[in-house]
């Protein structure tokens, strides 16, 4: 695997012919990301606690003011909207898809959504995200997925992935890779790629094209007695892989999302970034809808194309399962937001940014 390292830190390109449905890293890809790390474009190796956030100031907005929205089943997507999603699904493995009733609400959870983020899967193979995507393709989808090495300490280790709805989206080649700190001030390091829509266009107007930072945050890691508090790692590595993509790609659009085991009110110096908001908020994200730890987040000044739209799934009254047939899904609810499918510049949307909870 090549590592391309600068100090204590690295970014990883991680590409296996068994977990990747889609992109392969190419001799180009690595030469271009080389360049720009040895040309001091992009510098990973000081994930420092707190200077980022001194630079940048505070303005901590961890919610808009607008209500969550329902998903119909059946209802055909809207043409201008794409759905992205994060989903923790808690020990995602060989073991739970082996049983069907469990494999085809997780498969028609899924098809809900244009772009899934998943934490929590537990298997090098892929073998797990493969059974979903045969079951979602079969029923006349057409979806991919790509998933990452195993991340994190001993004892804990798991994968990440992405899974799309390739009629709508389609991943940007060579565009995966995963942050690592050899530092170990993250137990489970950031997994990154980028997109951009396929669905037409208005007036011109070309497609929605974004960078997507998937993270799950240790428990252990944000509570007062943490020695390191992560989501101090994590507002670090949201604005270098800013700096980096939009030095490299020309990128301006970006979305940090996962389970940071941490409500709106205590995302610290993450949500100090200026401009950065959790789009579901205080929303309920556990399964028995008593926490919230999963979001999405944006810089809202940045990043116009959030239509708005967002929502928590309740799949054990969606489904109609006992708490203990939810539970057996995984103690997370999947979190969603709708965006423009077209780029919309951030002085266009000026004027339509709804008022914010503080």
């Amino acid at each position: 695997m090549p590592l391309l390292r600068i100090g204590s830190a690295v970014i990883a390109s991680r590409v296996s012919p068994l977990r990747l449905i889609g992109p392969t890293v190419s001799l180009v890809g690595l030469i271009v990301f080389a360049y720009i790390l040895l040309t001091g474009k992009i510098n990973l190796s000081s994930l420092d606690m707190g200077t980022l956030a001194a630079q940048l100031g505070s303005q901590q907005d961890p919610t808009t003011a607008i209500a969550p929205v329902q998903l119909d089943r059946g209802v055909p997507r809207a043409e201008d909207r794409i759905r992205i999603a994060t989903f923790d699904i808690q020990a995602f493995d060989a073991k739970k898809v082996a049983d069907p009733n469990v494999l085809q609400t997780i498969a028609a959870i899924l098809s809900y959504f244009d772009l899934v983020a998943i934490q929590g899967v537990r298997s090098p193979e892929a073998m797990p995200v493969a059974r979903v995507i045969d079951v979602i393709n079969r029923s006349g989808g057409r979806y991919e997925t790509i998933q990452s090495e195993p991340v994190g300490k001993p004892g804990r280790k798991e994968q990440y992935a992405f899974v799309w709805d390739s009629k709508r989206v389609r991943m940007i080649p060579d565009s995966n890779y995963t942050i690592r700190d050899d530092a170990d001030r993250m137990v489970r390091e950031p997994y990154v790629a980028s997109f951009e829509t396929r669905t037409p266009s208005a007036q011109g107007r070309a497609s929605f094209r974004f960078t997507i930072i998937n993270a799950h945050i240790d428990p252990d890691e944000v509570n007062s007695a943490a020695a390191v508090n992560e989501l101090s790692v994590l507002d670090d590595v949201f604005v270098r892989v800013r700096e980096f993509e939009y030095t490299s790609r020309g990128e301006d659009d970006f979305i940090l999302l996962g389970n940071l085991n941490v409500d709106a009110r205590n995302l610290g110096e993450l949500g100090q970034i200026p401009g950065m908001i959790s789009i579901a908020g205080n929303q309920p994200t556990s399964t028995d809808g008593k926490k919230t730890v999963d979001h999405i987040l944006i810089d809202r000044s940045a990043t116009s194309e959030f239509s708005t739209r967002y929502g928590v799934v309740d799949y054990q009254k969606e489904f109609g399962l006992t708490p203990e047939q939810a539970m057996m899904i995984s103690d997370h609810r999947p979190v969603w937001a709708e965006f423009s499918v077209n780029e919309i510049s951030a002085f266009e949307n000026v004027a339509q940014q709804p008022p914010a909870i503080r």
